[in-house]
């Protein structure tokens, strides 16, 4: 589905219903089985690839183009963000300084887990069968069937068969 949500627009995805309060400029396109829980958040302007068999915890917020595949578990309050602000002119106020650094893909392979309460920063890439522990924040790539944790994530080990 891609369009214009107006204010309190009901959309229905998998015969649950959402309600967004606010216009949002979007495009997102989901597999089958795709089950977004309430209060998810996908910020204006932002293009989401969703696969099969996807969950995806309660307020989730999506700041990033993302790109999802097929099995993938994404805990309550996850957070894709990116596209960060510039703050490099020290002589113009942060809210006034024009403009948004060029913002990068997100992707989340196959057959993933992201924790409760992970924060993903844009450009990154999970590969298929790593997992995110909770409450990290990833600003690396994640090789597969990596496990990784921490503020800044970092690599613990590998998944045993």
């Amino acid at each position: 589905m891609a369009g214009v949500l107006t204010r309190l627009k009901r959309i229905v995805i998998n015969g649950s219903r959402y309600y967004l309060r606010r216009a949002l400029f979007f495009d997102i396109k989901a597999g089958k089985r795709f089950y977004p829980r309430g209060g998810f958040h996908i910020a204006k302007g932002h293009r989401i690839r969703v696969g099969n068999d996807v969950y995806m915890g309660r307020h989730t917020h999506i700041a990033c183009n993302v790109e999802i595949g097929d099995d993938v578990l994404i805990a309550s309050y996850v957070g894709f963000v990116g596209g960060d602000h510039r703050i490099d002119h020290i002589g113009d106020q942060l809210i006034r300084q024009s403009g948004r650094i060029h913002e990068k893909k997100t992707v989340i392979e196959s057959n993933v887990w992201i924790g409760h309460g992970c924060i993903v920063l844009a450009g990154v890439t999970m590969k298929t069968g790593s997992v995110l522990a909770a409450g990290s924040v990833l600003n690396k790539d994640v090789g597969e069937n990596e496990i990784w944790a921490g503020v800044p994530a970092k690599f613990l080990r590998k998944r045993k068969l």
